[in-house]
């Protein structure tokens, strides 16, 4: 599918998200690399960084499954920019079960995450399961993977300063108006002064002067 979109004529960019870990492909990873179009970025979610925690989400692969995926995006793709879903508080998670999270985190450095605190749904097989964990604890353990991720992506934007970027034009900054903003193939959002001329959707170059979280 992705080499069928690629070929539409006058298509700049295709990005491809979102992809279950069991479901991810060296087929896709190698469409990626080799298309011109597709952005070098990956949203792989993974939940939860132990076995136990993952079998109990139903999630159909392991923590070094999750690994291997990561090492062949980084080995065709070195560039290439990877983003997450996780959730903390599962039920039966444990204090060690987390710290397997919070050390997952630190080996894989994400890109970017989407955290989130286990809510129970009616009718799911999860809203059965025991025990719970704490509200508190939850909130807790939130705080923390937060804090990493944020250091982790703090770094490695920092580490993009000065760098050429191509930047999909988006239009004004909802937060700073005075400023525009824009993607990076990587996804990551660019803040630009007006460009003169340039249109929500133009594609232009710019190096980077200063990272942000």
């Amino acid at each position: 599918l992705l080499r069928r979109v690629c070929n539409v004529d006058g298509l700049a960019r295709v990005r491809f998200t979102t992809s279950h870990p069991k479901d991810f492909g060296a087929g896709i990873i190698r469409a990626v690399a080799e298309l011109p179009q597709a952005c070098e970025h990956f949203h792989l979610p993974i939940q939860s960084g132990d076995d136990e925690i993952l079998r109990s989400m139903g999630r159909g692969y392991t923590l070094e499954d999750y690994r291997s995926l990561v090492a062949q995006i980084r080995t065709a793709i070195p560039d290439a920019a990877i983003s997450t879903d996780v959730m903390v508080g599962f039920p039966g998670e444990t204090d060690e079960q987390f710290e397997n999270t919070l050390a997952a985190f630190q080996e894989i450095r994400f890109d970017q995450a989407f955290m989130f605190i286990y809510g129970d749904r009616p009718g799911t097989a999860a809203s059965r399961m025991e025990p719970k964990v704490p509200r508190q604890v939850a909130v807790e353990r939130l705080q923390r993977l937060s804090a990493l991720q944020n250091r982790i992506s703090r770094e490695i934007n920092e580490a993009q300063v000065s760098k050429v970027f191509e930047v999909l034009v988006e239009g004004p900054s909802e937060k700073a108006p005075e400023r525009w903003s824009g993607r990076t193939r990587s996804n990551k959002l660019i803040m630009v002064e007006p460009p003169q001329g340039v249109r929500p959707g133009d594609l232009i170059t710019i190096k980077t002067q200063k990272a942000f979280l």
